[in-house]
């Protein structure tokens, strides 16, 4: 159960640092090679899906970091 807790931690981690890392630096007009892909398919699509990253990340962190 720990190692499940403390992985599903890192992933809401990462996912949610990637999500605002993205944003971030689509503000100052850069863009984060790994999303390369979701820069093509348009701004609005592409800032959908990094505030679906944040989103995601969040409540996967929330989910494994509370108690049942």
């Amino acid at each position: 159960m720990l190692k499940s807790k403390v992985f599903w931690s890192v992933m809401g981690f990462v996912l949610m640092s990637s999500g605002f890392l993205a944003v971030i630096l689509s503000l100052v007009g850069l863009e984060w090679t790994p999303l390369s892909v979701i820069y093509s398919w348009g701004p609005l699509l592409s800032i959908l899906i990094q505030l679906g990253l944040i989103m995601t990340g969040f409540v996967i962190l929330f989910v494994a970091r509370n108690p049942k």
